[in-house]
């Protein structure tokens, strides 16, 4: 599946955006643990932080991006390749699941309420056309997929919008990131989903181009807590766009 890679100069930009949009992130949780006398809640600002370094540096590459909801409250950015118009999110690898891209990982025993995330299939319905070779198609279970995500969407306008998003972009994509035991981000994965099957197929392991991500003992202690405790991102229970501006 070589031909959905990316041009390897924009993949080391936007995983180095990636780390630096951490960084970022670390330097703020540092700044506020000193200055608050409780910021715990800034565990949950990781991804704008990320999302928002990508889009302060992305006319260097030919990037564009829009402002969109995963559902009621979580508002975050999409990622548009101005040439080719394909269209890519960045999403923590702690909750996603290539085989099951639609459904949140969770931590401990919160798996049983499987929360939707029926944005990332609709946003997958661009790839229809694509050809996903060595993956098996079967139009049942993709209509019974389709059928039980529809119930989670049912105001025409989100609809229209999809309709909308189809027709404007050539292929979706996710990036996601890993951070490991020493609270530093160590892989980031470049996967194309499958609105088939529901599965996201690895396009190209980026981790190579990671540079610059270790932390100091004190930034790894401050940033700890959020680890150990299994904290849950309320992006991830999220489900359904309800409205996108473009920027």
């Amino acid at each position: 599946m070589d031909q959905y890679k990316f041009d390897s100069s924009d993949s080391k930009f936007i995983v180095e955006a990636i780390v630096e949009g951490y960084r970022d992130y670390v330097d703020h949780r540092k700044e506020r643990h000193h200055n608050m006398k409780i910021s715990f809640a800034f565990a949950w600002t990781k991804g704008n932080f990320i999302e928002s370094r990508l889009a302060e540096n992305s006319d260097r590459v030919h990037l564009t991006y829009r402002r969109a909801k995963a559902g009621l409250t979580w508002d975050y950015l999409q990622f548009i390749n101005g040439d080719t118009k394909k269209l890519f999110l960045i999403k923590n690898a702690a909750y996603f699941n290539k085989d099951r891209f639609s459904q949140a990982i969770l931590p401990g025993n919160m798996n049983h309420k499987r929360p939707q995330r029926t944005y990332l299939h609709e946003l997958s319905k661009i790839n229809e056309h694509l050809d996903f070779i060595d993956t098996s198609k079967n139009a049942n279970s993709s209509n019974e997929m389709s059928e039980q995500l529809s119930l989670f969407i049912t105001d025409m306008q989100v609809q229209n919008e999809l309709t909308d998003l189809q027709a404007s972009y050539n292929e979706f994509h996710i990036l996601t990131y890993s951070i490991d035991d020493a609270y530093q981000i160590s892989e980031i994965m470049h996967y194309l989903p499958n609105p088939d099957d529901n599965k996201a197929y690895l396009i190209e392991d980026l981790s190579d181009y990671i540079s610059g991500s270790e932390l100091t003992d004190e930034e790894r202690d401050i940033i700890a807590p959020e680890q150990d405790n299994d904290i849950i991102n309320p992006e991830e229970f999220d489900i359904g766009i309800l409205e996108e501006e473009q920027e």
